[in-house]
């Protein structure tokens, strides 16, 4: 508690809290939370005192532990003023590597060096948030703790929306719209539809099974349309199985189908482009500890963190949420996704 309770940390309704302390009967020396402490072994002798944690404060030994039960308003508290204690340092060092991150992007939208670029700049925009989100989740428990923390929460805001921004630079909305665009296509009809036909396994069922494997991973990731090539593709070679004959055929067909429903998602995005947009307000889910694994597991999909990241007008931090200036495609997806908790009667105005 030495290291959590500075002096400047406001300690709200716990200041008259009585904390159980030892100190060397000379009356000399830090509070200290145990006898076993190092600092104490030299005293002649020690005397035990019941101290208000406001006196307390500033005189704590920073390398003890105080027993208290798990219980104990202090421990929740302390855990509290805990996560937020570093937040400075997190933000400057944040905004350093982010301002530095949006001036060496020179690439153009949709493209970057590699995969791995993009997802470490999803993955730290990700966590700058969750540290973001985190603090507003405590000083809603410890509203006394808002003015001090304040001040560290502008900066980390800013750095948040400086990796945004890096990140958005390295996206391609077009991609985003037409994934979109791909999950809101109607399904091939199974009766009298296109067919995988040969001597190997095929019919409508292979194209069925093939079609959600398409839409599924465009409507997954930020690469847009061709993401879904390979799925689609792969769909085929489970069905063959271990068998050749026929596959090549079926292969070349299904290459002729995805074009096809690669036209139409083009298409449909091309009608929304220069369409109106609408506003609409998605909950930002915080990232979750991997149970019994190192890391973190994000809820969102790559689509569901670019779409945020490329359509953002305004946060609300308080509120754990971002509103979005989105094609009507765009807000569709968001919504079957559960991600959407906008203005429902201006999705039904316009027909969603």
């Amino acid at each position: 508690m030495g290291q959590i309770f500075a002096a400047d940390v406001p300690l709200g309704s716990f200041q008259e809290l009585p904390l159980s302390c030892l100190r060397s009967s000379s009356g000399l020396g830090r509070l200290h939370g145990g006898a076993d402490c190092g600092q104490l072994r030299s005293a002649l002798a020690v005397h035990r005192l019941e101290v208000p944690l406001m006196l307390a404060v500033g005189d704590l030994c920073t390398h003890c532990a105080w027993p208290l039960p798990g219980e104990h308003p202090l421990v929740a508290f302390a855990e509290a003023a805990s996560s937020l204690t570093p937040l400075r340092a997190r933000a400057d060092a944040a905004g350093d590597e982010a301002e530095f991150l949006a001036g060496t992007v020179t690439q153009p939208a949709g493209r970057s060096d590699s995969d791995a670029e993009l997802e470490g700049q999803r993955r730290r925009w990700r966590r700058l948030q969750a540290q973001l989100l985190e603090s507003h989740t405590v000083t809603a428990a410890y509203p006394w703790l808002a003015s001090w923390v304040e001040p560290m929460r502008t900066g980390l805001a800013g750095a948040v929306d400086c990796t945004r921004r890096s990140l958005a630079s390295l996206l391609d909305e077009a991609a985003l719209l037409e994934a979109a665009c791909a999950a809101a296509l109607p399904a091939p009809a199974l009766e009298g539809g296109p067919a995988l036909v040969g001597p190997g396994p095929g019919g409508p069922w292979l194209v069925q099974e093939a079609w959600a494997c398409w839409q599924q991973e465009c409507a997954a990731g930020w690469d847009g349309l061709e993401a879904g090539r390979s799925a689609a593709a792969a769909a085929v070679y489970q069905a063959f199985g271990s068998r050749r004959r026929g596959r090549a055929e079926a292969l070349d067909a299904l290459d002729r189908l995805v074009d096809d429903w690669n036209t139409q998602a083009r298409a449909l995005a091309a009608q929304h482009a220069a369409a109106c947009r609408y506003p609409v307000t998605v909950d930002l889910l915080p990232l979750v500890r991997a149970h019994g694994e190192e890391g973190e597991e994000d809820w969102l999909t790559y689509w569901e963190a670019g779409a945020i990241v490329v359509y953002q007008v305004a946060t609300d931090w308080s509120a754990g949420s971002v509103d979005l200036l989105v094609p009507g495609p765009v807000s569709d997806q968001l919504l079957r996704s559960g991600r959407l908790t906008g203005d429902a009667e201006d999705r039904d105005r316009r027909g969603s």
